[in-house]
C-alpha cells in the first residue's frame, strides 16, 4: 500500500508562496473501517497543524459544532506549538455566535429586532464584549498579535512619513522623525483596534453572505436581526462566516499578515454517520456554499461516513488508490469548481503511518518572519540611511553637503535655503535673495549668479571683521537683484566655502556640478579674499570653464593657473578670471609714493618697516608686504625690517615692539584687520614717539567701527587704502547705488565689500543681459535665447575701452589681455579722521571715477601700475 501519510501530507502542505493555493476535497472516508482510517490518517498532523476533532453524536447543532471549532476557545483557534505564527482567527463567526448566544437573565428570547429597548440592551452588550475582547491571557495574545500585524505595515509607512517629511525645507532636526513615529503608533494603533474589535472584518456581512447587513445598518441592529432570524438561515451563515474566517487567515494580502507564513492548511476529523445529525448538515453547507460563492476552505476534511450515502460520483476507489484518486481530484479541480466530495472505501483498517508525528513545517514562517523583520528594519535603516545623507546634504540640497558644522556648496539651488543653516543678518539677507529669486523664476525669464563666499564664519576675535564684509557682500547683490527690472530677471544662488574659504575646492566642484545641469548659471562672483581657498577654487572654475568675476581680492597673482611645464613659475592667467578691484600692486606702490612723497617729504633718508602676516594660506597679506618692499625701495624708501606675526599663534604685540626698536619713519601693516587695532595699540604704547601708519585695504570696517578711537591716538597718525568708498565720489554726480549709500543707507557696511561685490554683479549681469537681447532679437524659444557662459565670456572681454562703463567703484575696464585686470581703476589713501562720513577722509585717489572724467594730473598717480 502506498504511502498515505505522504497523501495526506501533499493535501495539507501549501504550495510555494508565489503559487496559487488550489481548492481542498472533502475526503468522505465510508466502510466499516471508516473512523478508525481518517483517525490513523490525520493522527500524525493532531500537533503540527490546526486540527479538529468532532464525533457525530458531540454536538446536538451546527451552531454548538462551528462554536466547538472557532468560538472563543475553540479548536481551530488553538496555538500550534512550535508553529511559529499565531493560530487563525474567527472573528466573523465569533460574532455571529456572539449574536445568537442568549444572555443570562434575558427573559424574552429571541428578541425582537423592532424593539428599541432590545437595540439598546444589544448595543451595550456589544460595546461590552468588544470591550471584553482585549482582556484575558488569551484575548491579551490576540490583541497583541494584531498589534504585531499592524506594526509591519505601518512601521514601514512611517519610515516613508520620516523620508517626505525630511524633504520638506521647514521641517528639521527631529520633527520628521516625530511625524513618522506619530504616522506609525497611530496607523498600529487604528488597525490594531479595528482588528481586535472586529471592524476591520465585519464589512464583510453586508457583501457576501445572503442575511446581508442593510446599507447604513448599524452593527447592534444587525445582530439584533441574527438574533431572530431562523436557525436555517443562521447556520448557513454561521459556516459561511467560518469559511471566509479561514480564507482571510490563508490568503495573500497586500499587507503584511501571518497568512504569507502559513505553511499547512487545517486538518479537521469529521464523523457524519447520520445524514440528518449537524455534522452531516455542516458537510452540506460546505459543499452548497462553496458552489454557490465559489469559495474554497482552506481546509483538508477527513470525514467518516461509514453508513452514509455520498453524492452521486463514480464508484469509490479503494483505500489503496487514494493517492491516484486525489491527483485526478486535483486535475479536475484545476477545471473549475469540482465536485468537493472524494469518495473513499475503507473496507480494511490502514497501516500505521511510519516514524514518528509530524513537526510543524517552519521554513514558510521562518521566511515570512525573516520579511517582517526586513520590513522593520530596512525602512528604518534606509531612513536612517536617508537622513544621514540629508543631513550630510544640509537637509537634502543637492549640491550642498555637511563637512563638520557647516554647509558648504549652493545652499539654494532648488529651493529657499533652510532656515537652521546660517543666523543673524547673513540669514535674513538670504531670505530676502530667496524671495527675490522667486520673483524672478516665476517670471520663466531669467539668468542665474553664484555669489561665492564665506557666510559660515567662526568669530575668533572682536575686530574679525569677515562677518561684516560677508553681509555687506549679501546686502550689495540682494540690492542689485531687487532693482533689476529689465528681462530677463536675476536669480542669484548662494554659495558658502566655509570659514576662512576652508572648503572653497569643494565647493567651487559642486558649482561645476550644478552649473552642468542647469543652463540659467552665468557665472561666479564674489571670490572676495586672497586665501587659499579662493584660490584653489578660481582653478576649478577654470576648468569648468565658468566666468568669474572678483570683488575685494586683490593679491597680484590670484587667477593664474599652474603650467606644468613650468612647474616653479607663477603659471598663466585663466582667461576665465575678472576682477573689479585694484591689485596689490597698484595699492602699494601707491601707498610707496604717498610715503615718500608726502608723509616723508623733505627726509633725506627716509625708512620704514613692514608689519606683515604670515599665514601659510593667507596670499593676500605675504604678496602686499613683498609689494610694498619693492615700492618703497623704489621710491628711495630703506626698508628696515619686515616682521612677521600669525593670525593663529598671535605675536602683533611682539611684532609692534620690534618695529618700534627699528625706529621707522613709517610704519606699513600688511596683515589682516582682526588684528589692526592691538597692533596701533601696542605702537601707542611703545616708545615709538610719534609715528605714521599706512595699513593696507583690508582694515577698512575696523577704522569705520573704531575711527573715533584710532582718530585721538597722540602718537599715531593712521593712513588706510580704499579700494572704494562712498566718500569718493562728489555728492551729485555719483552713482544711484553710491548716493543711496551717501544719504545714510547700508551704513554700518564695510564699503569695499559692498561697493565692489555690487560692480561684479553688475558687470556679470550687463554681459548676460546684452546676449540675452541679442538672442530674443534672433527670435526662438526661452531655452535658446539663454546665453552660454561662452557668449558672457565674450561679453565680458569686450569690456574694455569704449566698451567700458562707470561703476560704482569707478570706471570698468578690463585690461584687453587674458589677465583681465582692470584698467586705471580708481584707488584711494585715507586718513583716519573726522569727515562727512564717519572717519575715512580722502587725501589721494588714483584712476577715474567716471568715463568722461580725464585722467589725474598727481605724480603720485602718474603710471600707477595696473
Amino acid at each position: 500500500m502506498a504511502d498515505l501519510r505522504g497523501v495526506i501530507e501533499v493535501l495539507i502542505r501549501r504550495p510555494a508562496f508565489w503559487r496559487a493555493d488550489p481548492p481542498l476535497p472533502i475526503v468522505l472516508m465510508t466502510g466499516p473501517q471508516a473512523l478508525a482510517a481518517v483517525d490513523r490518517l490525520a493522527k500524525p498532523f493532531e500537533n503540527t497543524v490546526p486540527y479538529a476533532r468532532v464525533t457525530d453524536r458531540e454536538h446536538e447543532s451546527v451552531l454548538g459544532l462551528v462554536k466547538s471549532l472557532a468560538g472563543e476557545q475553540g479548536r481551530l483557534g488553538k496555538p500550534v506549538g512550535g508553529s511559529l505564527l499565531p493560530p487563525p482567527r474567527f472573528p466573523l463567526a465569533q460574532f455571529v455566535l456572539w449574536a445568537r448566544e442568549k444572555p443570562e437573565g434575558a427573559a424574552d428570547w429571541p428578541p425582537d429586532p423592532q424593539s428599541h429597548t432590545d437595540y439598546q440592551a444589544f448595543k451595550k452588550r456589544l460595546k461590552e464584549w468588544r470591550r471584553g475582547k482585549s482582556g484575558g491571557d488569551g484575548d491579551v495574545k490576540t490583541s497583541a498579535d494584531f498589534l504585531a500585524r499592524a506594526a509591519t505595515t505601518w512601521v514601514p509607512v512611517g519610515t516613508l512619513a520620516v523620508w517626505w517629511a525630511g524633504g520638506a525645507s521647514d521641517l528639521v532636526g527631529v520633527i520628521p522623525w516625530l511625524l513618522g513615529a506619530l504616522v506609525a503608533l497611530a496607523g498600529t494603533a487604528a488597525q490594531g483596534m479595528l482588528s481586535i474589535r472586529g471592524s476591520l472584518f465585519t464589512g464583510w456581512f453586508a457583501q457576501k453572505p445572503d442575511l446581508k447587513r442593510r446599507r447604513f445598518e448599524r452593527l447592534p441592529q444587525y445582530a439584533l436581526r441574527l438574533a431572530a432570524a431562523g436557525d436555517e438561515e443562521i447556520e448557513e451563515l454561521l459556516v459561511h462566516a467560518l469559511m471566509q474566517d479561514l480564507h482571510e487567515a490563508y490568503k495573500k494580502w497586500i499587507i503584511p499578515w501571518p497568512s504569507w507564513g502559513r505553511g499547512q492548511h487545517c486538518l479537521l476529523v469529521l464523523q457524519a454517520g447520520d445524514p440528518a445529525r449537524p455534522n452531516a448538515r455542516f458537510l452540506r453547507l460546505m459543499e452548497e456554499i462553496t458552489k454557490k460563492t465559489g469559495l474554497f476552505a482552506p481546509m483538508v476534511v477527513l470525514a467518516a461516513v461509514p453508513d452514509g450515502t455520498p453524492a452521486p460520483q463514480a464508484r469509490p476507489a479503494d483505500l489503496g488508490d487514494l493517492e491516484k484518486t486525489v491527483r485526478q481530484w486535483r486535475t479536475t479541480a484545476r477545471l473549475g469548481v469540482p465536485d468537493l466530495r472524494l469518495t473513499i472505501e475503507a473496507t480494511d483498517l490502514p497501516p500505521d503511518p511510519p516514524g514518528d508525528t509530524s513537526s510543524p513545517r517552519r521554513a514558510r514562517a521562518k521566511g515570512y518572519w525573516a520579511a517582517m523583520a526586513l520590513l522593520l528594519v530596512v525602512p528604518l535603516a534606509l531612513v536612517y540611511w536617508i537622513q544621514r545623507d540629508r543631513d550630510g546634504h544640509c537637509g537634502g540640497l543637492p549640491w550642498a553637503e555637511r563637512i563638520g558644522s557647516e554647509c558648504v556648496g549652493i545652499v539654494n539651488a532648488t529651493r529657499a535655503t533652510p532656515d537652521d543653516l546660517f543666523d543673524g543678518e547673513v540669514k535674513q539677507l538670504i531670505k530676502k535673495i530667496d524671495a527675490n529669486n522667486v520673483y524672478a523664476t516665476d517670471s520663466g525669464r531669467y539668468v542665474g549668479m553664484v555669489l561665492f563666499g564665506e557666510f559660515s564664519i567662526r568669530k575668533t576675535a572682536p575686530d574679525d571683521t569677515r562677518l561684516a564684509a560677508a553681509i555687506s557682500e549679501l546686502a550689495a547683490v540682494e540690492e542689485y537683484q531687487r532693482t533689476v527690472s529689465s528681462t530677463p530677471r536675476l536669480r542669484v544662488l548662494i554659495a558658502n566655502a566655509g570659514d576662512n574659504f576652508g572648503h572653497g575646492r569643494r565647493t567651487a566642484q559642486l558649482i561645476t556640478e550644478m552649473a552642468g545641469q542647469d543652463p540659467h548659471v552665468m557665472g561666479v562672483v564674489g571670490l572676495p579674499r586672497s586665501v587659499t581657498g579662493v584660490s584653489e577654487a578660481i582653478g576649478e572654475l577654470h576648468l569648468a570653464k565658468i566666468p568669474m568675476v572678483a570683488s575685494t581680492a586683490t593679491a597680484d597673482a590670484l587667477g593664474y593657473i599652474k603650467n606644468a611645464a613650468e612647474p616653479d613659475g607663477p603659471g598663466d592667467p585663466s582667461p576665465y578670471y575678472f576682477h573689479v578691484g585694484p591689485t596689490n600692486i597698484r595699492q602699494a606702490t601707491l601707498g610707496a609714493r604717498f610715503a615718500r612723497q608726502t608723509l616723508l617729504q623733505g627726509d633725506d633718508s627716509p625708512s620704514a618697516a613692514i608689519v606683515e602676516d604670515r599665514s601659510p594660506t593667507d596670499e593676500y597679506t605675504n604678496n602686499l608686504a613683498e609689494d610694498f618692499e619693492t615700492a618703497l625701495k623704489k621710491e628711495g624708501v630703506e626698508v628696515t625690517g619686515r616682521i612677521p606675526y600669525t593670525v593663529d599663534e598671535g605675536g602683533i604685540s611682539s611684532a609692534a615692539e620690534q618695529a618700534c626698536k627699528l625706529e621707522p619713519d613709517v610704519l606699513v601693516y600688511a596683515g589682516r584687520a582682526s588684528e589692526f587695532r592691538a597692533f596701533l595699540k601696542s605702537i601707542e604704547g611703545q616708545a615709538c614717539g610719534e609715528v605714521k601708519v599706512i595699513a593696507g585695504d583690508d582694515v577698512v570696517k575696523v577704522v569705520s567701527d573704531h575711527g573715533d578711537e584710532i582718530a585721538n591716538m597722540k602718537q599715531v597718525e593712521v593712513h588706510f587704502m580704499a579700494l572704494a568708498n562712498r566718500a569718493l565720489w562728489p555728492r551729485g554726480s555719483a552713482t544711484a547705488f553710491v548716493s543711496k549709500l551717501q544719504n545714510g543707507g547700508l551704513a554700518k557696511a564695510s564699503d569695499d565689500n559692498l561697493i565692489l561685490t555690487y560692480d561684479a554683479a553688475d558687470v556679470v549681469y550687463r554681459a548676460a543681459n546684452t546676449a540675452y537681447r541679442a538672442a530674443s532679437t534672433a527670435g526662438g524659444q526661452e531655452d535658446e535665447r539663454l546665453p552660454s557662459r561662452g557668449d558672457i565670456l565674450y561679453r565680458l572681454a569686450l569690456t574694455s575701452g569704449s566698451s567700458s562703463w562707470a561703476g560704482s567703484s569707478g570706471v570698468v575696464d578690463f585690461n584687453a589681455t587674458e589677465r583681465h585686470t582692470p584698467t586705471d581703476k580708481a584707488i584711494a589713501i585715507m586718513k583716519v579722521a573726522r569727515s562727512e562720513f564717519g572717519y575715512a577722509l580722502p587725501v589721494v585717489r588714483c584712476g577715474r571715477l567716471d568715463t568722461n572724467e580725464p585722467p589725474r594730473k598727481d605724480d603720485r598717480c602718474t603710471d600707477l601700475p595696473n
